[in-house]
């Protein structure tokens, strides 16, 4: 049912504001394929900051991508920085929107909602900083834990009602041809099963340790005869790793765009990692994901779909526990997960696909 004050016959532009981070943005995704099945008159434009366009574009639901200057600290120092951040929201504001949704619900993605001068502008359940003050948040049903689900909810309040989650991605003809190319280099022919590695995280807390991740690799090599290949965006991280695996594996690190990543996970007979964007990605691609999660809720935020796939150890955390701040000298969360367990789960994975 649509709601009273939003008359979707009416909306003609709508913009999609979720500006970061990987994971993030894929979660989102979802919501441009709802509402455009439900109404394919709209127009869908997503905003969202320069290092996470490519996960939008291409995406066939979209009419328009627009990329917003990320706010660093030296950026907000510069004239010139600012000169074509309001360049980029005058630009926004000329395409008149009727409805903006704000899947970010911060000030950042704020500020663009309220620069697009539109007169209906939702926001997800979870407002922070200044989004309150300029949005209305659409409340989260009690079923919906998962944060996909809850992004979706914003869809369904305006009468969307997927008929599944589908998470539309596009991959060029000519980053495929390239990882065509770069598996090849490392030992992969065409249509050959490879695990899919990434021992990397952006919260140090949240990662498994190098020499986990080189005995796992050596494992599924020697007992599974399966090759491993390391995408990370993290070269320190995968020279860790290389140094301490005794058996060949194929070293993608630092190798890939967002598209050839793609790519590459979407070949992967599995994908392992950390809490991490590329398992978000994977899980999007319809990919076997094993998570290793640390304090984080799986529930609520583990690759989607995936849940019965995630190994974590969560009563090793402390109670002070978060997922930026860990109460012990090392994350004992992390140190509970078991190489054997982690195999094992790949394993039967393997043996079923």
């Amino acid at each position: 049912m649509i709601p009273p004050g939003v008359d979707m016959s009416a909306v003609r532009r709508v913009l999609i504001i979720k500006m970061s981070a990987l994971g993030d943005v894929i979660h989102a995704l979802p919501v441009s394929a709802a509402l455009k099945e439900a109404f394919p008159h709209i127009e869908i434009t997503w905003a969202v900051e320069e290092a996470f366009a490519p996960l939008v574009s291409g995406n066939p639901y979209l009419a328009h991508v627009l990329t917003i200057p990320k706010m660093r600290g030296r950026s907000l120092r510069s004239l010139r920085f600012h000169r074509e951040y309001l360049r980029r929201l005058r630009d926004i504001r000329t395409r008149r929107f009727d409805l903006t949704l704000d899947l970010q619900g911060l000030t950042k993605s704020a500020v663009v909602a309220a620069a697009s001068g539109a007169h209906r502008r939702l926001g997800y359940h979870w407002l922070r900083e200044a989004a309150g003050w300029v949005e209305r948040p659409v409340p989260r049903r009690p079923e919906s834990v998962h944060v996909v689900d809850q992004y979706l909810d914003v869809a369904r309040f305006l009468g969307a009602e997927p008929k599944r989650v589908w998470f539309p991605f596009h991959v060029p003809d000519e980053d495929e041809q390239a990882v065509d190319k770069m598996l090849c280099s490392v030992g992969i022919s065409p249509g050959s099963r490879f695990v899919s590695i990434n021992p990397a995280s952006a919260v140090a807390i949240k990662q498994w340790g190098a020499e986990k991740y080189a005995r796992l690799m050596d494992g599924l090599s020697e007992n599974l005869d399966i090759p491993t290949v390391l995408v990370t965006a993290d070269k320190a991280v995968a020279a860790e790793v290389s140094q301490l695996v005794r058996r060949p594996f194929g070293n993608l690190s630092g190798r890939t765009n967002l598209k050839q990543l793609a790519s590459v996970l979407r070949r992967s007979a599995v994908h392992v990692c950390g809490d991490t964007g590329s398992g978000h990605l994977a899980a999007a691609l319809e990919r076997p994901v094993v998570a290793l999660i640390g304090p984080t809720d799986p529930d609520r935020a583990c690759p989607y779909g995936q849940r019965a796939n995630v190994v974590q150890h969560h009563e090793a955390c402390g109670a002070a526990c978060t997922g930026r701040r860990c109460e012990y000298d090392q994350p004992n969360c992390q140190a509970a997960i078991t190489v054997s367990e982690t195999f094992e789960r790949v394993r039967r994975i393997l043996s079923v696909s």
